[in-house]
């Protein structure tokens, strides 16, 4: 996952970092068979949802937040919310987000 150096953008590993300063846990990096990196996952979990943002690149970014039951589960019939796209626009998203989401 290559980092934006172009000038006048904005360094998404600053928003990742956000991510930590409000609540997020980074797990183990996933990788490939050949030890490649192919994403970083960020979790936190509260009161009975879980938030997770999966980074696989700078440009492809997936977030969702699901219900709190042992375990993580992404399935789209499962989430409460779910979005895609850039890390910045991503994780602006993410920390905008309520406390919790009313399912209709």
């Amino acid at each position: 996952m290559p980092s934006s150096e172009r000038v006048g953008e904005p360094d998404p590993s600053m928003w990742l970092r956000q991510l930590v300063l409000r609540g997020f846990q980074l797990m183990p990096p996933v990788r490939d068979g050949t030890g490649e990196l192919e994403a970083l996952i960020y979790v936190r979990p509260h009161g009975d949802v879980i938030d997770i943002v999966e980074v696989l690149a700078e440009d492809h970014v997936r977030a969702a937040r699901v219900p709190r039951r042992g375990e993580i589960r992404t399935d789209d019939n499962e989430a409460c919310w779910r979005t895609t796209g850039t890390v910045v626009d991503v994780v602006d998203q993410v920390l905008s987000l309520p406390k919790s989401l009313i399912r209709a």
